[in-house]
């Protein structure tokens, strides 16, 4: 059993991602309505044209959506308004991922209460589950004669234990048992019987990994994302490092192509410093002609964020572009930046790997 999305047209899919949705006090704050609820939705209206209805949206829900009823929280341990659920719907997400190192922060009651939530909003979620049935029912999509299964998991728990018994409640990377198989060797199993029972075309797997604000992929990033590519994933999305990665191309064992993302850094949250307050709506086109032929991965485009945590601490996000074109200067707490000397080096960055890589 999965999830459906029916409609027509070519074997052609856009999947679109964003990284670390992460909401601080000092954020949801600044979307209290006089009524004491919550509204998200000026402080992320820059954003929502980027976000096309025809895309296959993923976004990575850093923290629970308890909300109030299990009383709202920051650092370290997270639990946001249920209001950002809603806003995301409305900006087209399709299913988020919340398989992170804060996933747990308000233990078997927090995820529980987050994933009522989100059911009740009517998004899919992936890699956090209220039950063994629930874990095992696979997340697919059917877009433009296309079937997409999402998979996620993470490597960091914060130091937190699943119940015992109860270890379905989080996808832990090198954890999470598939056929008696862990880590790499576990998401090689559930792959191939995804693939020998022929349920998708096309595999988009998030992992949380890496290390906090490192600008490069950690040796172990780069090992975990080949092993992962040669399993069978098609589409790496990774998180954790609250800053932007660049993404690359590998051809794995088989020859196959896999599209990795290593880390798309912060999207919305309250984090301050000049490049975690940078994150990206990245969109990658996958396409498959034919039964026989392999999966065309390509088109990758970044499209740059700036959530302003500096001398207005609005938190607002605008496009980085708009920001550079208006030539203001990034205000933030270690000093001032030139926003376009900024955006060019953070364009060179994100090129590291894939030359002419779009980004704007």
């Amino acid at each position: 059993m999965g999830v459906s999305h029916l409609s027509s047209g070519s074997r052609k899919v856009t999947i679109g991602a964003t990284g670390d949705i992460l909401l601080h006090k000092r954020v949801f704050n600044k979307a209290k309505t006089e009524d004491g609820n919550y509204d998200f939705t000026e402080m992320l209206a820059e954003a929502k044209p980027l976000f096309k209805e025809d895309h296959l949206i993923i976004v990575n829900q850093e923290s629970i959506i308890g909300g109030k009823e299990l009383g709202l929280s920051d650092f370290p341990h997270f639990n946001s308004p249920v209001e950002i659920g809603y806003t995301l719907k409305d900006m087209n997400v399709d299913i988020v991922n919340i398989a992170n190192n804060h996933t747990l922060d308000h233990g078997e009651k927090g995820i529980l209460q987050s994933i009522k939530n989100w059911e009740k909003i009517g998004i899919p979620y992936v890699g956090a589950y209220k039950s063994r049935e629930d874990q095992e029912t696979l997340r697919i999509f059917h877009k433009n004669g296309l079937r997409v299964c999402f998979l996620s998991y993470t490597k960091s728990t914060g130091g937190k234990k699943t119940p015992k018994g109860k270890d379905y409640l989080l996808n832990i990377y090198g954890k999470t048992r598939y056929a008696g198989y862990r880590g790499v060797a576990g998401v090689r199993r559930l792959i191939n019987r995804i693939r020998k029972e022929d349920l998708a075309d096309v595999i988009v797997l998030s992992i949380h990994f890496g290390k906090e604000y490192q600008m490069l992929p950690t040796s172990y990033q780069l090992e975990t994302a080949s092993n992962l590519s040669d399993a069978g994933a098609d589409v790496i999305i990774g998180h954790h490092p609250h800053v932007l990665q660049p993404p690359g191309f590998l051809v794995n064992s088989k020859g196959e192509t896999t599209f990795v993302a290593y880390s798309l850094g912060n999207f919305f949250s309250g984090q301050k410093g000049i490049y975690r307050q940078i994150g990206a709506y990245m969109t990658i086109d996958v396409e498959k002609p034919d039964e026989s032929s392999l999966l065309k991965i390509d088109s990758p485009k970044m499209h740059l964020t700036y959530v302003d945590a500096g001398e207005k601490k609005d938190y607002k996000l605008h496009l980085l572009k708009d920001v550079v074109e208006r030539q203001e200067t990034i205000i933030t707490d270690v000093g001032e930046f030139n926003s376009r000397e900024v955006y060019d080096r953070m364009i060179n960055h994100l090129r590291e790997y894939i030359p002419d890589l779009d980004v704007s």
